[in-house]
């Protein structure tokens, strides 16, 4: 066995060990802990000890499967799924299974070595950085995959064109959007009137991107600081909530849910993440956990979410731009 193949194979089966772990993980964990430790050691002894007789394997030349990539399309399902911008996707790996067993996480495009022949189901599951972070990648519970059958050849490359999918209608609840194409907003300024909210439209063509308009939120160095928070949302499925966005800025910005951790007890303000000036790179978009914060409150069944603009030394007109924000998470129960 080639010593390339050898060293991709070991790295793929520790992924293997973390992927059960991964999501959870980053909703509720801290990645640090003893078992991701012990793992990470497993990693470098691999590579002291790795040889080409390191497989159990009959066969010694992998066929190869290449993997273009993903493209959201519209599920006809799903309300909004028409309206500019709502299929954004920041997609960055695929997450593949021949016969049902992992193979391997690959940063898309790819090129998969498989160590089997003849015909055989291959899946392709789109996966994500949550918050951004390269540690923290995982197959996104909200979309759907690829699954079919291929015959492989030893030696030979069989291509899969780029991958249409959508989001699962059947589990996937949208507790907010808000895409700026309607004649209201789903976010005030938490503890001002509604008329004078400092989340406003913005209809700037060298701007926006997707539609007609997107959300601006504007903050000058002498100005002080507010929340945008969201109308309320109910959810009691814990499994798993998300907020996704996409944003360009020049001056950072927290994401966090507010609500009360009992009828007795106060409003509280939980930050899950801090977003940070992209005006460099333009647009992007992120996948942001939102499950540990909530659990932090109590899992109330009712909380909003909100974005804080912070200033920035050296910048007198802070500007954040955001647009397709949608607050994701399973059925209710």
């Amino acid at each position: 066995m080639p010593l390339n193949i050898s060293y991709l194979l070991i790295i793929n089966a520790v992924i293997a060990a973390l992927k059960h772990k991964t999501y959870s993980i980053a909703m509720n964990k801290s990645i640090f802990s003893n078992s991701y430790l012990t793992i990470l050691v497993l990693i470098l002894f691999s590579f002291t000890i790795v040889g080409c007789d390191s497989f159990d394997s009959d066969q010694t030349t992998p066929s190869f499967v290449y993997i273009k990539g993903f493209k959201m399309v519209e599920n006809p399902k799903i309300n909004q799924s028409s309206v500019a911008g709502f299929q954004t996707e920041a997609i960055t790996d695929a997450w593949v299974y021949v016969d049902n067993k992992y193979i391997g996480t690959y940063v898309l495009p790819c090129t998969v070595p498989i160590l089997k022949e003849g015909n055989h189901k291959i899946d392709i599951r789109p996966g994500v950085k949550l918050n951004g972070i390269a540690l923290t990648r995982t197959e996104y519970p909200f979309y759907t995959f690829y699954s079919e059958k291929h015959d492989l050849v030893a030696g030979k490359t069989t291509t899969i064109d780029t991958i249409d999918i959508m989001y699962m209608d059947d589990r996937t609840v949208f507790g907010l959007t808000e895409l700026f194409e309607r004649p209201y907003l789903a976010f005030n300024t938490d503890g001002i009137n509604q008329d004078t909210n400092k989340l406003v439209e913005c209809y700037d063509k060298s701007i926006v991107k997707w539609g007609e308009k997107c959300g601006a939120m504007y903050l000058n160095s002498e100005e002080a600081t507010y929340r945008i928070i969201s109308d309320s949302i109910i959810c009691n499925n814990y499994s798993a909530l998300i907020l996704e966005v996409d944003y360009w800025c020049n001056i950072p910005f927290e994401i966090g849910i507010s609500g009360r951790p009992s009828p007795a007890l106060g409003i509280q303000y939980i930050n899950a993440m801090a977003l940070y000036p992209n005006d460099a790179k333009g647009w992007q978009k992120v996948y942001v956990v939102l499950g540990k914060v909530w659990s932090q409150l109590g899992y109330p069944d009712q909380f909003r979410v909100f974005f804080a603009p912070q200033k920035k030394d050296g910048i007198t007109n802070g500007w954040i731009y955001i647009d397709n924000v949608k607050i994701i998470h399973n059925p209710n129960k």
